[in-house]
């Protein structure tokens, strides 16, 4: 399903691979499922405050993994790392990642991980979302993934 970088036809797409990978010698996709429950949310905003404060990592669309949405996906493939954070249990995105062929280095669960409760709506405790973060952001240093 990765093509080389000539082969991909979104100019766009191109673009930041070459950009990305020129300035950092390893890239890391951190992403979040982004589901309507409160940690669905979370998830997403922790995936946003990591590529605030890792420099080679980088959120991703996880709709864009089908084959078929030939640029954003190529961008994803090319990341050398995955670091996927989903809301619950369910691991919609982790298991979305993995039908397509994609290799989870790290990956969460907010409520099985973190001890966290599913609710209705949006809403979350920001200063807990940004402690998990920097914990995740932890265990990628520990894993190596986190390029300076």
């Amino acid at each position: 399903m990765k093509k080389p970088i000539s082969e991909i036809k979104e100019d766009s797409a191109r673009r930041t691979i070459i950009s990305q990978h020129s300035k950092f010698e390893k890239t890391v996709s951190v992403d979040g499922c982004f589901g309507s429950s409160n940690i669905g949310q979370m998830s997403g905003a922790i995936a946003r405050e990591i590529t605030k404060s890792v420099p080679n990592a980088f959120m991703r669309c996880p709709l864009a993994v089908l084959p078929e949405i030939d640029g954003p996906v190529q961008v994803l493939l090319h990341d050398d790392s995955h670091v996927v954070i989903d809301g619950c249990k369910a691991r919609c995105l982790a298991k979305t990642y993995k039908k397509v062929g994609i290799d989870i280095n790290i990956a969460y669960a907010l409520d099985e991980d973190f001890s966290l409760e599913k609710g209705k709506g949006p809403d979350f405790d920001e200063h807990l979302m940004r402690e998990i973060a920097k914990k995740i952001a932890a265990d990628m240093e520990k894993n190596g993934l986190v390029q300076h």
